[in-house]
């Protein structure tokens, strides 16, 4: 067996039995072409769960009636209801994947429900959820027109989770589509010359020109505060979100952002990013901090409310180095926490895929069959 294999053996089996149960907790770090090392887009991931059953197992979809062929990093649980948290990676160099938008019942004592608005609460057929980045990455060309693709499913069917942040990039262009139950959504496409980086809550505060939202939204007006309105008692505010988010800007990109008024969606970095910046900012615990965390596994230990961009919870580490086409673009992984597992390197429209990838067949028939625990 190759050292990948003993690692991804280890790791699943650290995954499934020795994973702290802690909330949802994934990060992302977004970088603009013009902000960039490499003059391309970069996207990064940190996947975290607070269910220990999860794990992570990857395959390759080939090209199929009416679908392109993608990359997918699956998030999958040993029993009962089936994750939504996934990553795909299609022919024509679209990827996507998302994070826990943080809306949630209850926060801190305080219960909080998101307003009825009619039709915009509403669901049709059910409503669509894990489908909804499937339908996308087998259609989309273009990040754009993955919005569009999104969008117009989000409308058409109302999305079943309470909030999300779906990123969706291509080698020129990143967007963040923000979608709440039923038919709520704003998309905004990042600034070439700036980086994005957000935990779980909402990030997307206020509308801009050339943001694309529902009419419900677009009705309130520019002055309209989504966070406000939408988040409920789970605010940036809280210690768990506060501190990801600040740390990923001060790694990342070299920006110290105040951590009084609101979040900014991006900032403009004090140096081109490269991918060890990013890979630095997803194994971060805080060093040298006032709310470092010294156990990351016990985060019980840690300062109250704190927890790290790099955790227990951390499932995978994804950063996507776009290249001039899909082929030439780069996924630096890890199988678990990157501050304890190297990033390997794969290019799967080179045909370079993690040694656990199953393909063909095989993989369409995961695909059909996520919603049921694994054979194994």
């Amino acid at each position: 067996m190759s050292r990948y294999g003993r690692i991804v053996g280890m790791l699943m089996l650290g995954t499934a039995l020795g994973c702290v149960a802690d909330a949802e907790g994934c990060t992302a770090i977004l970088v603009g072409k013009k902000a960039s090392a490499t003059g391309r887009v970069i996207v990064a991931h940190n996947e975290d769960s607070n269910n220990p059953q999860y794990f992570i197992r990857h395959a390759f979809l080939p090209r199929r009636e009416g679908a392109s062929a993608a990359f997918w990093s699956e998030v999958k649980a040993y029993a009962g209801k089936q994750p939504i948290a996934h990553l795909f990676f299609n022919e024509f160099g679209v990827i996507v994947f998302s994070n826990n938008g943080g809306v949630m019942n209850e926060w801190d004592g305080q219960t909080f429900s998101l307003p009825d608005e009619g039709e915009y609460s509403t669901l049709t057929e059910g409503g669509i959820g894990y489908r909804l980045r499937c339908d996308m990455i087998e259609r989309a060309h273009t990040a754009r027109e993955g919005v569009e693709i999104l969008t117009g499913l989000v409308s058409r069917f109302g999305y079943t989770e309470r909030s999300r942040l779906f990123t969706i990039a291509d080698r020129d262009e990143i967007w963040v589509v923000q979608v709440l139950r039923g038919r709520r959504f704003v998309a905004r496409r990042c600034p070439d010359d700036e980086v994005v980086a957000f935990p779980n809550c909402l990030a997307i505060h206020q509308l801009n020109p050339g943001d694309i939202a529902s009419r419900n939204i677009v009705e309130k007006g520019a002055g309209f505060n989504l966070s406000a309105f939408y988040q409920g008692p789970r605010t940036w505010k809280s210690p768990y979100n506060l501190h990801r988010w600040l740390d990923a800007y001060r790694i990342a990109a070299g920006v110290t952002v105040e951590a009084g008024g609101t979040y900014p969606f991006s900032v403009k970095p004090s140096r081109k990013v490269a991918v060890e910046d990013i890979k630095r900012a997803l194994s971060s615990h805080y060093e040298g901090m006032p709310w470092e965390v010294k156990d990351p596994r016990h985060p019980q230990n840690s300062p109250r409310g704190v927890q790290p961009i790099c955790r227990s919870g951390t499932l995978e580490s994804v950063v996507c180095v776009m290249g001039e086409t899909p082929a030439e673009s780069v996924l630096h992984m890890t199988v678990g926490r990157p501050c304890e597992v190297p990033y390997f390197v794969c290019r799967p429209h080179a045909g370079e895929l993690p040694p656990d990838a199953v393909t063909g067949e095989k993989a369409v028939q995961r695909l059909c069959d996520h919603d049921l625990p694994p054979e194994r």
